[in-house]
């Protein structure tokens, strides 16, 4: 007997010594190269997802990261979605301290668990469980794992190692396995140079990484999936909530997604039908009948994030959203189409990525972005319509969508697409005005800003709608370089006719130049100061972009105070390089009067690590000469 409880005991003992080797969460055992430049460490990741049918996919997650600092505290916040056909199972999480000591277990009435709607995703229908970690102490180490099981086997998580800059990883592992009478379509992506085992057999496929260094982030970085490893999948046959599906491309896709989520969405009951047509009868030209629905639209319905439909996939009815005069990216896309429709117009309701500018991937095909727009080809021209705004003017989209790869969805089929990209011309700043200098150095100014095509859609989010108190916040803010302001006007405009945004202002300012002796200082460009400098980048590793471009037109008339003579005037300048051209002129309109002349145009375009430093110098330069000061004398 005593030698039998000794053998169990042994056992029991090994046990626990393998699972504390298996999970030796000491930051000491963390290999030295992997600390440097880390915020976070990835100690290994296990991801197994099983497809038995079209109908049923397991996803085990199994999951270790050691936290350093509070900049990396986002990857200790679990949040895990769930809906009637995706359950989730068998959830644990575990906090170790810095020695690998546990320091808490999350209990059960813990998470927090609230609906998944978020304003305007794409698939909102279901819920999400959630767990955010306060930390005691840097570093420590969560660990976690979690089993899903659902019926949508359309999605098939993306493979992405590592989730941001800063971040390194021990090992991470992934496995799919999938019916062998299915086809399983891929798209790897920064795979050179890094040695990832990949194992590829009939019916299954698995990848395996280890000791991946973290990368830096550097400014003007591109975004971390165009630079790190990632893997697409996808399956040529799928259940989507309960709606069989096979596709091999994208244009088969986009045929099962309007014959089976839009086809029978687009009905419109009789009277809103008459009205429709009514409010088109007189007009001939498919654009302005175009501009006609939308800005009925804009003044019928409401954007609100809803969880109506398939899953979050399928549109509300037109007829819903006529009754309630509300509805999601979806509702409100298929609404417009279908009010376009019954005057004639023909449009397609279009899947991309909103906000952070992705392509969607054209080798797999399988559900992809977050937002729905619509696309409307008229006369030769393609236009893009943002059904959630009711500010935006006709094709007017901006940053938010604007030059990105989207799937248009049509009866025959689906579409790879490119969105509109803004032209530096188009992307204007203008902005004349005056100011007239006192002897005491008192400005009174007026000025005027129109913005348009990606500016326009900046001013717009930060002047309209807003309180007065909060507009004279914001121009303070916009005129932070000078001080004691007081406002006496502030009007703002949104002329969507014109497809601008217009601001105008006056006010005084005391003391907003500065004196030495007998001298006046004046800056001459008081409106639209260019502070910023990028960062110093010593051996800098990675290409960077410039992601918009623009121009800025200024025209502006100083009046000089009468007891002062000229002592000195800044002489003209142009910079012209490869980031764009930059050039301020002061002319002489009387004895007192100049009229200064400023343009700032910057390019997008994606540069190569070696630029950087140039281009920062371009900046650097504009900051100076953007300080051009007029040096007065007393008389």
């Amino acid at each position: 007997m005593k030698k039998n409880a000794l053998s169990t005991l042994l056992v029991l003992f090994f046990i626990v010594i393998t699972y504390s080797q298996d999970y030796n969460f000491n930051v000491s055992s963390i290999p030295e190269n992997l600390k440097e430049n880390a915020n976070s460490v990835i100690r290994f990741e296990n991801i197994s997802i099983e497809m038995a049918s079209q109908r049923e996919m397991t996803i085990k997650i199994k999951k270790a990261i050691t936290i350093y600092n509070k900049l990396a505290d986002k990857f200790a916040d679990v949040m895990l979605h769930y809906d009637k056909r995706r359950n989730i199972k068998n959830i644990v999480i575990y906090f170790y301290d810095a020695n690998g000591k546990e320091i808490k277990k999350v209990k059960k009435k813990e998470y927090k668990d609230f609906s998944a709607s978020d304003g305007f995703s794409l698939y909102n229908d279901g819920r999400l469980l959630y767990y955010d970690y306060t930390p005691i102490t840097y570093p420590y180490t969560i660990y976690y794992k979690y089993e899903i099981k659902t019926s949508n086997t359309a999605f098939i998580q993306r493979w992405v190692p590592i989730k941001s800059y800063s971040q390194s990883i021990e090992k991470s592992n992934f496995r799919v396995q999938y019916p062998p009478n299915f086809t399983l379509y891929k798209s790897e992506k920064n795979f050179k140079t890094l040695n990832i085992k990949t194992i590829e057999s009939v019916g299954s496929l698995s990848y395996e990484v280890g000791a991946l260094p973290a990368v830096k982030y550097e400014p003007f970085a591109p975004f971390f999936l165009d630079i790190f490893p990632n893997v697409k999948l996808g399956v040529n046959k799928f259940n989507l909530e309960g709606i069989d599906g096979e596709a091999n491309n994208w244009n088969e896709f986009g045929k099962w997604y309007y014959d089976n989520l839009i086809k029978n969405t687009l009905n419109l009951k009789e009277d809103s039908k008459q009205k429709i047509r009514a409010l088109t009868q007189y007009e001939t030209d498919p654009i302005e009948k175009a501009k006609i629905v939308y800005d009925f639209v804009q003044n019928k319905v409401r954007y609100i994030s809803i969880q109506v439909g398939i899953g979050g996939f399928k549109p509300m009815p037109a007829n819903d959203v006529d009754n309630l005069g509300y509805g999601d990216c979806k509702a409100l896309t298929n609404y417009t189409a279908s009010l376009l429709k019954e005057v004639g117009i023909e449009s397609y309701h279009t899947l991309i990525y909103a906000d952070e500018k992705r392509d969607l991937d054209a080798n797999v095909a399988s559900p992809e972005g977050n937002h729905m727009i619509l696309y409307v080809p008229i006369s030769g021209k393609d236009i893009w319509l943002e059904c959630t705004s009711q500010k935006n003017p006709f094709g007017e989209i901006g940053d938010f969508t604007d030059d990105r790869d989207a799937l248009v969805i049509t009866p025959n089929g689906g579409i790879i697409k490119h969105t509109k990209k803004y032209k530096t011309a188009e992307n204007l700043q203008l902005t004349t005005g005056m100011f007239d200098v006192d002897n005491n150095g008192t400005i009174t100014a007026k000025l005027n800003i129109e913005s348009s095509g990606i500016q326009y859609g900046d001013n717009l989010m930060e002047s309209d709608g807003k309180s007065p108190k909060e507009l004279d916040l914001r121009f303070k803010e916009y005129l932070s370089n000078i001080n004691n302001i007081k406002f006496r006007k502030i009007a703002v405009k949104n002329n969507r006719n014109e497809n601008k945004y217009e601001e105008n202002l006056e006010f005084t300012a005391s003391n907003y130049t500065t004196f030495s002796g007998d001298q006046m200082f004046i800056c001459v460009n008081a409106f639209n100061k260019s502070k910023y400098v990028p960062k110093r980048v010593r051996n800098r590793k990675l290409a960077f972009r410039v992601s918009s471009s623009f121009i800025d037109i200024d025209e502006i008339y100083i009046k000089l105070p009468s007891n002062f003579n000229i002592e000195y005037l800044p002489e003209n300048v142009e910079l012209k390089s490869k980031f764009g051209v930059y050039k301020i002129e002061i002319n002489k309109i009387d004895d007192s009067t100049y009229l200064y002349k400023r343009k700032l145009q910057i390019e997008e375009k994606k540069y190569p690590k070696e630029a950087y430093e140039t281009y920062r110098k371009f900046r650097k330069n504009i900051r100076k000469y953007d300080n051009s000061k007029i040096i007065l004398t007393k008389k």
